[in-house]
């Protein structure tokens, strides 16, 4: 949403006009179209694993293998119902991880997946870092934060 057709003013340094490029979106081409890489931090900081995983800004969380969340010392908080890509639905659990995604260190939500479940950076994620996904650079941009 342009904030000039909500509020009537135009956000300081934005062009009249111009579209706000909001995190955890995609611009220039569909989701899941390329991956990046990140990494997941134990709770006290003296273990990571970099990961690579697919933006995937039609996914709301981000995917991790449980075996490398259980190897980092996460703790499963909130079994959720998820929708997947299939049209299947299945019961997973979610906690707080560690993030350092793009030299910025966040706590983030992601969930416990099942082995050999792709790893997937989700819009909350993206979010969270003020990220956009740019599909037709395959590159991660800043989003234009908004209140």
């Amino acid at each position: 949403m342009n904030m000039a057709n909500k509020t009537g003013v135009t956000p300081k340094g934005q062009a009249p006009g111009e579209k706000l490029i909001l995190p955890g979106t995609t611009i220039g081409g569909e989701v899941g179209t390329f991956y990046t890489d990140f990494a997941i931090w134990s709770r006290d900081r003296t273990r990571s694993r970099t990961l690579n995983g697919l933006v995937d800004t039609g996914a709301s969380y981000t995917q991790i293998p449980a075996s490398i969340l259980d190897e980092l010392g996460a703790e499963r908080e909130q079994a959720l119902t998820f929708n997947l890509a299939d049209g299947s639905k299945r019961e997973l659990y979610i906690g707080l991880v560690i993030m350092e995604l793009e030299g910025t260190v966040r706590t983030i939500y992601a969930v416990f997946g099942g082995e050999g479940s792709n790893i997937l950076l989700g819009a909350m994620t993206l979010e969270a870092f003020a990220l956009a996904a740019d599909a037709s650079t395959g590159r991660l941009i800043p989003g234009q934060l908004t209140l």
